[in-house]
């Protein structure tokens, strides 16, 4: 040890030095420059040696931590799970309803037929070990050296034909984990794979290899999957019968099943076979040089004309598809949901990874592939007795005329003869959780892929309103229930809203009277107001899963559905149930568990709840939005046509510009329903719904609603009550102001308010008598009012009707309404010239697009599918 301490010493601190150079210099000139640059080459190898030797024990170091830090981490399955996994063939997954009752079984995209351990002869065995692990028999599933050669081959970039994978690490990668190379799935590989030595005999590691992994395709073009699938799909031999050439080479195939494979995707033998027919020589050496076959035996076998063998091509037999709404959601979000699993099984950000999109990409193809191979449970909230109901009432309806028309269609470069039906997407949910019991994706699969209720996003019209204006006007004390909003002749801008019809209702409208009724002018006055206090609207927006720009909260339209990209049923649905639920949002959700093939769970959803509104803000809404359902709301026929109590059942339609789109959110206590009409819009039409599209669509909630009640009552919690808040409220006040009685000074002149009075709840307590008391509102529009209020006969609460454009630049608008009179033989010539059509150069409206175009273009005639492109704050909303 001293001699070895010495050595090291002197190569390292050995050599001439300064003083001995000083010598040099005097005697000999080349002596000094040469023996300079020695010493200083000398001391530069030394640094560098020490430097490398540094570096590689802090790599050592880091990466022995970095090992035991994903150990430490790693959740090893059990035994039994493990025994569950490796013996797992591979399988299509499955769907569940809540109950557990199967939906489906994923559509499969290989054969699998499973060997039994005795099936398996020993020449398959041995050409198995001697080409994929020699040293199967006397490793404990991790080899050294050939992780050493992995590392190389990783680091240099020149491929070895083995790998660096035991056999037993292959199955783990089969059965447990994915094809991505990374360090962490390299460790966590070798941990299984010890575990697995551990715990199962060589045989049974062995035939399960042999059952999990993959042969090419078989002679009907089909993926196969295990050695005796192979067997008789390319040979039409069972195992025993196998002769040694046929062993051999389909010992050869599972390196790379896509390259070696001898029959094409349709079934028939590929032309150029070199590449397996090599890989099959390449076994046979190695089963020769190991000794598990003689000289006589390797050379027969290499000579043997294989291609003879190869079975015929064979028309594989149809496979009925199960795709309808909720396969192909749960199959989409499954696929989601199991990508996100693989990303953190990686120890990888998933919000990251999803930015590079070539990466996330590969991902959601891994999870695709274990979704079709590996045996997944997903199993969904959906209740199947609910969500038959549901779509048994929506085929059964009749939601309006069918349009029919002939289009070029540019995938096809035909003219093509269309017809278009009214979609409906609906959506029921649990208030409290989010969880989604039951939806309808459109009235006819076959007719249309596309699911209405998740997949298309269209103008909310005046279902916003809750949302956007009424309810962030409560929590901000800005009104009362009781708060009088002006519903006059008004112009912002360019801008001139009117009510439903181009109507305006000439007076003042207290805010639940206002909603009730959906007014629009009211809405507008009262989001114009929000915006000038500068209320924050996006954060309770955001909070309802409701994500508008910049520019859409700008506009004043956008009070009235005028949003870029519409908002889905699914959106709606969860934004609508906050108010059922104390002013917090539970996020919608439809997957409730995932189990991978060994039983164990890989994703549970958590319920994630954000605070929208105060409790005394959903308190006072719930109050507000009940109106809309009794007598003179916009959904008042559902008091008659419901069949059970609507004491505590709250609502809001919906209409978008030229009845586009039709909605109704519902609530009761315990679940939301959602409902939505309009037409799909292929190759750029622009069809509306008939003027009795509302009535079609409450007819069609409550039939839907009376079906679920009989079918499960108690979801709907309808004796379930909300207790006051004590942040609530209750003010008497005037209903002619909204305010407390008292004297006012108007245009110099003393008047007293006073007269009939109501109820209004609020979170702030009841406003003084007040000269201009209400939301909105011009000196004009006052005057009207006093003068009204002190007896005059005049116009006040006469409903005008509007002759202009939405957008205009007349600076006088009070020649643009007329008194709206039954007998008014001017008014009803007024009404036929009436145009609503929004102008290019307005600079306060939005269009909304059906964000459907993608959907429609891959199955509905190319790039003529353009999407429908919908005015949104022409006020036609109610």
């Amino acid at each position: 040890m001293q001699n070895l301490k010495k050595k090291f010493y002197e190569f390292f601190f050995s050599g001439p030095k300064i003083s001995d150079l000083e010598q040099e210099a005097k005697e000999s000139r080349l002596s000094f420059y040469s023996s300079t640059i020695y010493l200083t080459i000398h001391r530069l190898i030394r640094y560098a040696i020490i430097g490398i030797l540094f570096i590689i024990f802090a790599l050592v170091g880091f990466s022995g931590g970095y090992a035991l830090g994903i150990i430490h981490q790693q959740d090893v399955p059990t035994v039994k799970e493990l025994s569950q996994q490796i013996n797992h063939s591979k399988s299509s997954s499955s769907f569940y309803y809540a109950d557990g009752e199967k939906i489906a079984t994923v559509n499969p995209d290989t054969k699998v037929i499973k060997a039994s351990s005795s099936q398996i002869t020993p020449l398959v065995k041995k050409a198995v070990t001697a080409t994929e692990d020699e040293n199967f028999y006397e490793h404990r599933g991790v080899l050294p050296k050939s992780i050493v050669r992995a590392v190389l081959s990783e680091l240099t970039g020149v491929g070895v034909q083995t790998g660096g994978s035991t056999l037993t690490q292959q199955l783990v990668k089969m059965q447990f984990l994915t094809s991505q190379t990374t360090w962490r799935r390299k460790i966590t590989e070798m941990l299984y794979a010890k575990k697995i030595e551990k715990h199962f005999s060589k045989n049974e590691i062995l035939t399960a290899y042999l059952n999990a992994a993959p042969y090419g395709k078989n002679n009907s073009g089909q993926n196969i999957v295990g050695i005796n699938t192979a067997a008789q799909g390319i040979f039409g031999k069972s195992i025993k019968d196998l002769n040694l050439a046929q062993v051999a080479f389909l010992a050869g195939l599972p390196q790379s099943p896509s390259y070696y494979t001898p029959y094409d995707s349709k079934g028939y033998v590929q032309k150029d076979l070199k590449l397996a027919f090599r890989r099959k020589d390449i076994v046979l050496f190695r089963m020769y040089r190991n000794g598990d076959i003689t000289k006589e035996q390797y050379k027969a076998a290499m000579n043997y004309d294989l291609k003879k063998d190869f079975l015929k091509q064979k028309e594989a037999p149809e496979v009925k598809k199960k795709n309808s709404y909720l396969y192909n959601l749960v199959a989409n979000k499954g696929v989601e949901l199991i990508a996100e699993s693989l990303i953190k099984n990686d120890g990888l950000q998933v919000e990251s990874v999803k930015k590079d999109t070539n990466r996330y990409n590969q991902y959601l193809t891994t999870a695709n592939t274990l979704l079709q191979q590996k045996g997944y449970q997903i199993h969904t909230t959906i209740k199947k007795s609910l969500y038959t109901t549901m779509n048994s009432v929506v085929k059964d309806a009749n939601l309006g005329e069918d349009k029919e028309s002939t289009d070029y269609d540019t995938a096809t470069n035909k003219w093509v003869r269309t017809t278009e039906h009214v979609q409906n997407g609906s959506i029921m949910l649990d208030n409290k959780t989010g969880a989604i019991l039951a939806f309808s994706g459109g009235i006819n699969f076959e007719d249309s892929q596309i699911n209405h209720a998740f997949n298309t996003y269209r103008s909310p019209g005046s279902s916003i309103k809750p949302y956007l204006v009424y309810g962030p006007a409560i929590e901000n004390k800005i009104i009362s229930s009781q708060t009088a909003i002006a519903d006059f002749p008004t112009k912002f801008g360019k801008y001139i809203p009117t009510d439903y019809n181009s109507t305006v209702q000439n007076k003042f409208i207290n805010a639940q009277s206002a909603l009730a009724h959906s007014y629009n002018l009211p809405a507008v006055n009262l989001y114009n107001t929000l915006k000038n206090k500068n209320v924050d609207l996006k954060s309770p927006m955001n909070n309802l899963g409701l994500s508008l720009t910049k520019k859409e909260y700008h506009d004043l339209g956008i009070a009235l559905g005028g949003t870029s990209d519409g908002f889905s049923v699914a959106q709606n649905a969860s934004a609508f149930s906050n108010f059922y639920n104390d002013g917090n949002r539970s996020e919608s959700y439809y997957i409730d568990e995932i189990k991978d093939p060994s039983g164990r769970v890989i994703y549970k959803h958590k319920t994630k709840t954000h605070k929208v509104f105060s409790s005394g803000t959903s308190y006072i809404m719930q109050h507000m939005l009940h109106q809309v359902v009794k007598d003179g709301g916009t959904a008042s026929s559902l008091s008659n046509s419901v069949n059970f109590d609507t004491n505590n059942l709250i609502g809001k339609t919906g209409t978008s510009n030229d009845y586009r789109d039709i909605w109704f959110n519902g609530s009761t206590p315990g679940v939301t329903i959602t409902s939505w009409l309009g037409y799909d819009n292929f190759y750029g039409h622009t069809y509306n719904l008939g003027s009795d599209a509302n009535s079609t669509n409450l007819d069609l909630w409550a039939k839907m609603a009376n079906a679920l009640y009989e079918e499960d009552p108690d979801i709907f919690k309808l004796n379930s009550t909300t207790s006051q808040p004590a942040s609530v409220h209750r003010n008497t006040v005037l209903k002619s102001t909204g305010t407390l009685p008292g004297s006012v000074m108007f245009d110099n002149e003393q008047i007293n308010l006073s007269g009939a009075t109501t109820t209004a709840l609020s979170l702030a307590a009841a406003p003084q008598a007040s000269a201009e008391f209400a939301i909105g509102g011009s000196t004009e529009d006052y005057k009207l009012f006093y003068d009204h209020y002190q007896g005059e006969d005049n116009k006040y609460g006469h409903t005008l009707l509007y002759t202009g454009k939405t957008i205009s630049t007349t600076n006088d608008i009070s020649s643009l309404f007329i008194e709206n009179t039954e007998n008014s033989s001017e008014a009803n010539e007024k009404k036929k010239s009436v145009t609503r059509q929004e102008q290019d150069d307005s600079n306060s409206e939005q269009t909304v697009k059906s964000n459907e175009q993608e959907a429609r273009t891959s199955q509905q005639g190319g790039s003529n599918s353009s999407p429908t492109t919908q005015t949104t704050t022409n006020i036609q909303t109610r």
